[in-house]
């Protein structure tokens, strides 16, 4: 880091710099985090509609357990999103169900070639609110420390 000796700052092209890996690392979190609650929200998925056939109950009632499976999802990609930080986590949280909702989205209507309607909306609505509460709680979470968790098991 170049620092200007006469008072005491950093130059312009460092801070630059430094914003730019900052900003690419925010990405990248922010990728890294979406695709990880893609991921589960497939696996809980599949595992629902395995399920579903396997007690042979009526295939549009998926859909409806499919909102509740993506904010369960949208949760988990908050606080992954956050956790490195532990910090703005109900920004970082929204940003990221933001994320898991825009990913999900697209991956429905090119999956399933149908139309939108009122479930993308309560699945914008619970992605958003659910992101930001995984940004939330992993930002006032405390850290655990080994040797409290020892303590703990003894």
């Amino acid at each position: 880091m170049a620092i200007n000796k006469d008072i005491g700052l950093k130059r312009p092209q460092t801070q630059e710099k430094e914003s730019r890996k900052e900003q690419k690392a925010l990405m990248l979190r922010l990728i890294i985090s979406a695709g990880m609650g893609l991921a589960v929200f497939a696996i809980l998925l599949v595992t629902a509609a395995a399920i579903c056939l396997r007690l042979d109950l009526a295939q549009d009632k998926l859909a409806w357990v499919s909102i509740p499976i993506a904010s369960l999802s949208a949760f988990f990609a908050g606080a992954l999103h956050v956790r490195p930080l532990r910090k703005q986590g109900l920004l970082l949280g929204l940003l990221s169900g933001a994320a898991f909702y825009v990913g999900a989205l697209l991956l429905s209507v090119i999956l399933s070639h149908a139309t939108l309607g009122v479930n993308a909306v309560f699945l914008l609505m619970s992605t958003l609110i659910c992101g930001a509460a995984g940004g939330i709680y992993t930002a006032n979470r405390k850290p655990s420390s080994n040797k409290a968790s020892a303590k703990r098991r003894r």
